[in-house]
């Protein structure tokens, strides 16, 4: 009779060095992840910004009535003309330079045009303007890093 051939396996070394491997992947894959989830809340207060801008701008065309986007800047908020109110994340910060009288909101007109001026918003060290033309009532966004 033959003998069965001897299998080797594992050693428990080399099973720690595995698990040690496989947690050093997750963590950085979980890095990365939370990483992105915090690009993707920038670009969508961003862009909730310029929306309620150009809604206003729309509104005013539309009904042949000034509307005006207002903003909180104490409690990080804002509002388009007939949208709920939207939030920007809590460590956004911005600074606003609009039309004397308006206080902390932008108005447009049935002309299209506005009353003109700009946001700075800044998270961190990234920076960021949005630029109403008073002319034309054009919302720009740039990024200034």
């Amino acid at each position: 009779m033959r003998a069965l051939p001897r299998t080797r396996g594992f050693t428990l070394f080399e099973l720690l060095v595995v698990i040690v491997l496989i947690g050093i992947s997750v963590a950085l894959v979980g890095f990365g992840a939370g990483k992105g989830l915090h690009s993707a809340g920038e670009r969508r207060a961003l862009s909730e910004v310029v929306q309620a801008l150009r809604a206003a701008r729309v509104q005013a065309i539309v009904t042949g009535q000034p509307a005006q986007t207002r903003f909180d800047l104490r409690n990080g908020r804002f509002q388009a003309p007939l949208q709920a109110v939207r939030h920007l994340p809590d460590d956004m910060h911005v600074q606003l330079q609009t039309a004397d009288g308006l206080g902390a909101a932008f108005e447009f007109y049935p002309d299209g045009g506005s009353s003109g001026g700009h946001l700075l918003l800044t998270r961190g060290d990234k920076h960021w303007r949005v630029d109403i033309n008073w002319l034309t009532g054009n919302v720009q966004l740039r990024t200034l890093n």
